[in-house]
């Protein structure tokens, strides 16, 4: 019973820290959409995991660790948000295997992925032949995205809370000054006044102002 109430009480105040450092940070959920996201899950698992079963460390420790890692999750929160570059290198960028319906060998071993591993995926999404691809590409969460040739439905985010997508800009074949001139049409002429600018297949732009 005497090591059963400290587990307990450890348990509870990380669920807590979990849950005030998810509304905090404006998080609705666990699943991660990062590689930052999902390193900060495994080393908060290994934090609780690690701590609650080990009598040696009091719950005042518990608490200083708990709060070291969550003031170093919302500093690289805070960098992600404030510089591309940053985010680049702590998520990594967006790598195309198939663009314009042709292959691209060398970037399969930047991401880490084999020629049958990647067919796996394709029956996974039920998609028998390359052939039938026009691009593909495997995001920042390492989740591979498929656009089929007959797809005219898809879409590319060009601008997220006032922050230029550049990766998504090569993607279409533009770059920033086409986006600017595009928006002047809109009469928008600094980009950090649009919420979101999502790019349609139709060539077309849906804008949302701050």
């Amino acid at each position: 019973m005497d090591f059963i109430i400290p587990v307990a009480i450890k348990l509870t105040i990380g669920f807590i820290a979990l849950v005030l450092f998810m509304n905090l940070n404006g998080r609705s959920q666990l699943a991660p959409m990062s590689t930052g996201d999902q390193i900060g899950n495994y080393v908060l698992g290994g934090i609780i995991g690690g701590v609650i079963y080990n009598p040696a460390i009091t719950i005042i420790q518990f608490l200083i660790v708990l709060l070291i890692w969550g003031l170093l999750m919302t500093a690289i929160d805070f960098l992600k948000n404030s510089s591309t570059d940053v985010k680049n290198i702590i998520d990594g960028g967006i790598i195309s295997l198939v663009k314009d319906g042709k292959l691209i060998p060398e970037n399969f071993a930047k991401a880490n992925l084999t020629i049958e591993n990647f067919y796996t995926k394709l029956r996974m999404k039920g998609i028998i032949k390359i052939l039938d691809i026009d691009e593909a590409f495997v995001e920042s969460n390492g989740q591979l995205t498929i656009i089929q040739k007959d797809d005219e439905n898809f879409a590319r985010l060009l601008v997220s809370d006032g922050k230029v997508i550049e990766e998504n800009l090569k993607h279409i074949g533009k770059d920033v000054e086409w986006l600017e001139e595009k928006l002047k049409e809109y009469n928008i002429t600094d980009i950090s006044d649009v919420f979101l600018v999502e790019y349609t297949s139709d060539d077309k732009l849906f804008i949302v102002k701050k």
